[in-house]
């Protein structure tokens, strides 16, 4: 029992480094993803379902690019899609109005996506940096640990 002790800050230090390690993978992966989605948002130049300039803080015309925008676009385009043709069952089959509602559901799901896919990527980055502090924490202890054994 005494040589388990007396090695556990070896352990400590390599759960401390992993874990420095692999948050720093998920903080890196976690900003490389949130900025592919912003930069696939703004080569689509999405602009038509945003606010009007002071309402919500966004400005008419700006490009769709974060997860914000891409929200309120998307219900923007949602309560206009619903005030203009209804549900999607309200529409006749073969009509060119549920072709344009489900040009509308296309845009709105993509937009759905992106805020999705930015949320991930800020879970990412949140549990790299929690990682990384747990990490500290770990390598810490076992310095400690270490010169008191």
């Amino acid at each position: 029992m005494a040589a388990i002790v007396r090695y556990i800050w070896i352990m400590l230090l390599v759960l401390g480094v992993a874990g420095l390690a692999l948050g720093i993978v998920f903080i890196v992966q976690g900003v490389a993803t949130n900025g592919m989605i912003a930069e696939e948002l703004r080569a689509e130049q999405v602009t038509s379902a945003l606010p009007k300039e002071g309402e919500d803080g966004y400005i008419e015309g700006n490009v769709v690019d974060t997860a914000g925008e891409a929200q309120a676009a998307q219900d923007v385009l949602a309560e206009h899609l619903h005030d203009r043709y209804g549900t999607y069952g309200d529409t006749a089959r073969g009509s060119s109005a549920r072709d344009t509602y489900l040009d509308g559901t296309t845009l709105r799901n993509s937009l759905n996506i992106a805020t999705l896919g930015f949320g991930v990527s800020t879970m990412a980055i949140g549990s790299g940096v929690a990682m990384v502090v747990m990490g500290v924490g770990l390598v810490g202890t076992g310095i400690v640990l270490q010169r008191r054994v």
